[in-house]
């Protein structure tokens, strides 16, 4: 049955959005944002709380349901309330080149720690309110794309998120080029201010499509019912819980080697233009699977499309460990083997649609998404603590690599037994269809 146009245009500006939002996004991504506190002095423990931070920011989005259901009591809906979380994380996110403008490289450790310490609160406050936000969005995404085609039209926003990431990206490396090109005297950090902020504005133009989508505000998960009981018996549903646990220990897989991965590309001499480069390849690769990944799991089911490209991308730290200042270029093999995170985020997506209950589904997400958070900030903390520490006792920095990306090699592929016992019958029957 195909969607009704009115639908369709629906679906049409929820692209748009994803598009104009990941450009921005590629152009002030974490990576640039790394690159930029590294630039400013940060240590691995201050880079662990920069990748950290957002996630425990995002654990705070178990109180999205319920602001949402107030929200709606007092006459400010879903809708707006999305809206309004991402125009204000749109305005903090401004915070984060506004640091770096004025550094001078004779600052002393007192300024340069002040400065670090805002780009962290910034980043972090910036993340807090886009997960928020990020809740409503997807109950409002729950209600627009219809279950029967749902993870084709998640494949199809998949494609254009990545779409839109790997221009961002191209656009930053290309600045950071021409910059050092055009202002040889500048300095290093220059370019990525310059690559964020607009990055900043797009990500808030980003909310012009999403403003003219149908609210669908008569749908019943636009006012969550029962927000904080809902959250515990998501937990004990035996399908849900499953879903959380692999998760959780994904989340808690990728956490070990954060930090190292952040680091060792600048420690084997690799430049962020080149690093870039490789997200760009990764990313152009996932936006040309995503859709086929979708209708994979249209056909086959989101397991079977999620365990061997689990046991692909469980293979990217192992290449991390082989790399070296003598083949660098090995790292660009690990953002290879990332390409299939396509198949893993569009299974993801289905799963964690379809097993909510879809009368109130926004409880069911934000458990699902505070839960993986915090795991993954405590874990991503511990292993920039862990790194700093063995770095004290082992003078041999690669050594010291090498151990925090085997062990993060074995987490991912001990994720694979756990896709298995996923379950996918959907939780509750689908919802009758309601007015718009």
């Amino acid at each position: 049955m195909p969607i009704p146009r009115s639908r369709r245009c629906d679906v049409l500006l929820t692209y748009a959005n994803g598009l104009v939002w990941s450009l921005g996004n590629g152009l002030v991504s974490t990576t640039l944002v790394t690159y930029l506190a590294l630039d400013l002095g940060a240590s691995g423990v201050a880079i662990a709380w920069l990748l950290a931070a957002p996630r425990f920011a995002g654990a705070l989005r178990v109180a999205a349901p319920a602001l949402v259901a107030a929200g709606a009591r007092i006459g400010w809906g879903r809708k707006a309330f999305c809206l309004g979380c991402f125009a204000a994380s749109g305005v903090v996110l401004a915070l984060v080149p506004t640091v770096a403008w004025g550094y001078d490289d004779v600052d002393g450790p007192g300024k340069q720690g002040l400065r670090i310490a805002a780009l962290v609160a910034a980043w972090c406050v910036y993340h807090l309110l886009e997960y928020v936000g990020g809740v409503a969005l997807w109950s409002w995404i729950g209600d627009l794309y219809p279950r029967r085609l749902r993870s084709r039209l998640l494949g199809g926003r998949e494609r254009w998120l990545t779409l839109g990431r790997v221009i961002g990206i191209g656009v930053s490396v290309s600045l950071a080029a021409l910059w050092h090109v055009a202002l040889p005297a500048s300095s290093r950090w220059a370019p990525l201010a310059a690559s964020a902020s607009v990055g900043t504005a797009l990500m808030v133009l980003a909310l012009v499509p999403l403003a003219f989508v149908t609210a669908l505000a008569s749908r019943p998960s636009a006012r969550p019912a029962a927000p904080w009981r809902t959250l515990r018996e998501a937990l004990r549903e035996r399908p849900y819980r499953r879903l959380l646990i692999y998760s959780c220990w994904f989340g808690f897989a990728n956490g070990v080697t954060s930090t190292a991965q952040a680091i060792y590309p600048r420690a084997i001499g690799i430049p962020y233009e080149q690093l870039q480069a490789y997200r760009v390849g990764m990313w152009s690769g996932q936006s040309a699977i995503a859709p086929w990944c979708g209708r994979m799991v249209a056909r086959f089911g989101a397991k079977r499309v999620m365990l061997p490209a689990q046991l692909v991308v469980a293979t990217g730290p192992l290449w991390f460990f082989l790399a070296t200042p003598d083949r660098p270029w090995l790292i660009g093999v690990a953002f290879a083997t990332w390409i299939a995170y396509a198949a893993i985020n569009v299974g993801l997506d289905t799963l964690k649609l379809g097993l909510a209950d879809p009368k109130n589904n926004a409880p069911y997400l934000a458990v699902y998404y505070a839960t993986s958070d915090i795991i993954n900030g405590l874990t991503t903390l511990a292993g920039g603590l862990l790194y700093d520490t063995l770095k004290r006792a082992d003078s041999n920095a690669m050594r010291v690599f090498g151990g925090l990306f085997l062990a993060g090699f074995a987490c991912r592929l001990l994720a694979a037994p756990l896709i298995a016992k996923l379950v996918e019958q959907p939780a509750q029957a689908e919802e009758s269809p309601a007015s718009s």
